[in-house]
């Protein structure tokens, strides 16, 4: 038997808020006080973690990069910006909010002075655009999210650049190995294209300036 839920007491998390936020597409929709596609599939994804206790994951290479190196990004920000900033771990809520933000500084993150959220960039292709790029709204509805939760003045979104990790690379170069169908891993053309495949996702000859991208967020009350 699926539980009882008292829906009124549910919270958004902010990296939901997005979604939720998203419009109808039509103006008749709009006009009758509709909700918008996005916002329904968003509260049916909700619906069914909090009622049934199901969620699916979606695991990547990319979001694996982003939660082995998570640390090591917070300290290349703080190196660049010369100012410290301390990793967060701790779930927050308020009256009507929940989420986890990466990075702040301050006293305490309940009292927050900024708050950044950390993306760590896969390869230099997907790094440079966010130099012409801007946060899209549901970036700025969750970054909102965190500022209420965190009391903060602003922040915004923190892209850096930094090396594959070693799990991360390995798994690349096997799956490269499959895909080439050649003898072994001694094959020169394995060897060649593993060469180039490692410089795609290492960035040392890269300066430290360079692997960092701010997409600043204005509080928004």
């Amino acid at each position: 038997m699926s539980k009882q839920v008292d829906w009124s007491t549910v919270k958004f998390r902010a990296s939901s808020w997005g979604n939720l936020l998203a419009e109808p597409q039509s103006k008749a929709d709009k006009d009758a006080g509709r909700l918008g596609v996005t916002c329904q599939k968003e509260l049916v994804k909700i619906y069914n973690l909090v009622k049934y206790g199901r969620k699916k994951e979606i695991t990547t290479n990319a979001m694996d990069k982003g939660k082995l190196l998570q640390s090591e990004g917070i300290k290349l920000f703080s190196f660049v910006e010369d100012e410290m900033y301390e990793e967060n771990h701790e779930q927050l809520e308020n009256q009507w909010f929940t989420g986890t933000i990466d990075m702040y500084t301050g006293e305490a993150i309940t009292s927050a002075k900024k708050v950044w959220d950390l993306k760590c960039s896969y390869e230099l292709d997907t790094f440079t655009p966010k130099l012409i790029e801007s946060p899209d709204k549901g970036y700025e509805a969750q970054l909102n999210v965190y500022y209420d939760l965190t009391n903060s003045e602003g922040g915004g979104l923190a892209y850096v650049l930094m090396d594959a990790p070693p799990s991360v690379l390995a798994d690349e170069k096997r799956r490269l190995l499959y895909n080439m169908d050649v003898v072994s891993e001694e094959s020169p053309a394995y060897v060649e294209a593993a060469k180039e495949l490692e410089k795609l996702l290492t960035f040392q000859d890269i300066h430290y300036t360079e692997r960092v991208i701010k997409q600043p967020v204005e509080r928004n009350d």
